[in-house]
């Protein structure tokens, strides 16, 4: 890394030198001028010590300017990727040996060494230092070999890029739209075979992994069937009770494809697990993709929602239908008249559709109601005064007549929020028949919707949401809501925005808190075998503050009979543990901790489910490896052409050394060697007056 060092002189700068060179003769004759009793050889010494000093001295007042080049030399950093993902060995051709073929990626490694610098990874689902490659990756994602290159050499002299990969991607995105970052050229080894071999498989499965008790649902299966024309299998699907499915599969061509659709009753509550199976036929490639399971939660969680109707009304089927839109609800729909206490109780949320009314038992509905989350939704038929009375959030004075109001949003609503597109679409919507009166609240409460009369936004409440002793409610006070749909689906084509709203408020109203003192969740349901499992937890005091004080221990067990004890880590306020990789199944946890005297316990599920995305595309894409070579200006060879890329690598002109050259200016002044020369020649010239008596 040469340095140099030069003087940036102008013809001024040189007049000042000449200036400064006088200034320090000058002050050596006024001093040793006299000095008869000197030596003629030390005075002359003294006379050129003091004259140089001074003359640098003076010279530094002036502020010349030092150039300083720093000069750099990059060798070309060449990158070698290798694949390790298990298709690798399931698409080779029958001469590939992976010993032999690691052996001469390592010995290209070290002769390229010699040369360039080199860097070495694999990659699978993600990219790792080294070429301790044993083709077992579960996943290949080739284009993060590009990230990895974006991210940590982007301004280096890239010299040339060398992907050893069968052309199988499973993951990521497309690698030839992230190669095109990268400047430098791509060489490929192209390993695998093109061919296709006679190989039977279940290439993919479509299916919801969340479903409700006694539901059925829909499992698609899709065999795919390659150079096994005239061959014969039989699809299963199994539980832990035995074959629920069963289909024979007659290949009747080379390029065989067909979807299965299986239907299965959800008939036990939590993760259930599916086992499907392909049977095997002869001489074939491999097994490993003939099976594959699925694990899908089955949840008696659906919330019942009950719509308590003064009459027949449209409102009623409006409401139905947008809150349906949500499988996590069921509705039932009933008069005052013939409901029973069975159906509220049962009821998560109820609706009471002009209730109270002039009927003789909507008192009594109001009682059975009780403490449960409730929706009013006011009209012609409604009691105003028994209204009024028999809930804590809203009272009306009314003389019995109804007007027309249409919505007018308010901006500090926060419990939940709708898009700006469906909010003006409701502005716009037909109007809604409200009772017509003095409003006020009679307690806490937000207001979503005020009343607007014509083209004056009132302050009374149109949809307005309140909570007594932890029981939520809310009050629509119009009925109409039936136009609003019909208005809705003949502007847009679709009900989007009376959806949102009812769903939206019926979710609020329906979402109980959780007020559980210990909690513990995984991030997700469902990992994959390659993922690490994370865990947290959460305690609560008395007083719902966030402690994490006392150890939380956690035990993992799998169907198989395997279990996992760990201890949580501690984050700010909170519980965070990282089990790492475990094998696929199904799992379930126990935790407990205790704070002071209590002690609390919670559990839970979650799956690791087997990656078979290696074994589902078993014939390589070299297209996708010379497209990559093609446009970078690199080229494609095979595993038996590998040493040949060092070759090829040095007869391309744009793998070169780059030189570079750092230039700055900056004040001598600032030089430590100027400083030392100074101290030097003052030193010497006072040692030497100091030895022959002149100080």
């Amino acid at each position: 890394m040469p340095l140099l060092l030069q003087l940036q002189f102008t013809s001024t700068s040189f007049l000042w030198l000449l200036g400064c060179l006088a200034l320090g003769i000058g002050y050596a004759v006024l001093l040793y001028n006299s000095s008869s009793h000197l030596k003629k050889p030390v005075r002359n010494l003294l006379f050129a010590l003091r004259t140089l000093a001074i003359t640098i001295i003076a010279f530094l007042l002036f502020a010349p300017l030092v150039k300083n080049v720093n000069t750099s030399i990059e060798k070309p950093l060449i990158i070698i990727a290798q694949d390790n993902s298990a298709s690798i060995l399931v698409s080779k051709n029958k001469d590939f040996n992976d010993k032999l073929y690691v052996a001469s990626l390592k010995k290209l490694e070290s002769e390229l060494s010699q040369d360039y610098d080199v860097r070495s990874f694999n990659f699978g689902s993600s990219v790792k230092n080294g070429l301790d490659v044993k083709f077992n990756g579960p996943v290949t994602d080739i284009s993060s070999v590009f990230k990895l290159i974006e991210d940590q050499f982007s301004n280096r002299n890239i010299g040339a890029l060398i992907i050893g990969s069968d052309g199988i991607y499973n993951r990521g995105q497309n690698p030839e739209y992230e190669a095109r970052n990268v400047k430098s050229s791509i060489y490929t080894v192209a390993m695998g075979d093109t061919i296709a071999k006679r190989d039977l498989l279940i290439s993919n499965v479509n299916y919801n992994n969340i479903t409700y008790l006694d539901n059925q649902f829909q499992v698609e299966i899709t065999v795919e069937g390659y150079q096994s024309q005239g061959s014969s299998s039989l699809l299963t699907v199994s539980d832990k009770g035995g074959v629920v499915f069963s289909r024979p599969i007659a290949v009747n061509s080379n390029e065989f494809r067909l979807t299965v659709p299986v239907t299965l009753l959800a008939k036990t509550k939590g993760i259930q697990q599916y086992n499907i199976r392909l049977g095997a036929i002869s001489n074939e490639l491999s097994i490993r993709n003939n099976s594959q399971t699925i694990f899908v939660e089955v949840i008696d969680g659906r919330q019942k929602v009950l719509i308590l109707a003064n009459s027949p009304h449209p409102d009623i089927a409006a409401v139905k239908q947008s809150v349906e839109i949500n499988k996590n609800y069921s509705v039932k729909t009933a008069f005052a008249s013939e409901v029973s206490k069975t159906d509220i109780d049962e009821a998560g949320l109820v609706i009471l559709h002009q209730l109270p009314s002039v009927s003789a038992n909507a008192q009594d509905i109001i009682k059975m109601v009780g403490k449960k989350p409730v929706l009013y939704i006011l009209g012609a038929q409604s009691n105003v005064a028994a209204f009024s009375t028999s809930q804590p959030l809203l009272g009306i004075t009314s003389t019995g007549n109804t007007q027309e109001v249409v919505a007018s949003f308010e901006p500090d609503f926060y419990s939940f929020t709708l898009t700006d597109a469906n909010k003006q679409r409701i502005r716009n919507f037909a109007p809604l028949i409200s009772p017509f009166g003095n409003y006020g609240l009679k307690g806490p409460g937000n207001i979503m919707m005020s009343q607007q009369i014509g083209k004056v936004v009132t302050k009374m409440p149109l949809l307005v949401f309140g909570e007594e002793n932890q029981r939520k409610m809310a009050v629509l006070a119009g009925e109409g809501i039936w136009r609003w749909r019909l208005e809705d689906f003949q502007e847009s084509g679709n009900h989007e925005a009376i959806d949102e709203l009812v769903g939206k408020t019926v979710q609020y109203l329906s979402t109980r808190d959780d007020k559980r003192k210990f909690r513990v969740y995984s991030s997700k349901n469902a990992f994959d075998e390659n993922e690490h499992v994370i865990l947290n937890a959460e305690l609560y005091n008395n007083a719902f503050e966030l402690v994490n004080t006392p150890d939380v221990n956690i035990s993992l067990s799998s169907r198989s009979g395997k279990s996992y004890s760990f201890v949580f880590s501690r984050t700010t306020n909170a519980y965070n543990l990282d089990a790492g990789v475990l094998p696929a199944g199904e799992y379930g946890y126990n935790a407990r901790t205790e704070l002071g005297k209590d002690k609390y316990t919670a559990a839970g599920q979650f799956v690791i489910t087997q990656q078979q995305a290696e074994f589902k595309q078993t014939r390589a894409n070299h297209q996708l490896l010379y497209t990559l070579a093609q446009q970078s200006g690199g080229k494609m060879v095979f595993p038996s052409q590998l040493m040949d890329l060092a070759r090829l690598i040095k007869a391309n002109e744009n793998v070169k050394t780059v030189s570079y050259e750092d230039r700055k200016y900056e004040e001598p002044i600032n030089l430590k060697l100027v400083f030392f020369i100074i101290l030097t020649l003052l030193s010497v010239e006072w040692f030497s007056r100091k030895r022959n008596g002149e100080v």
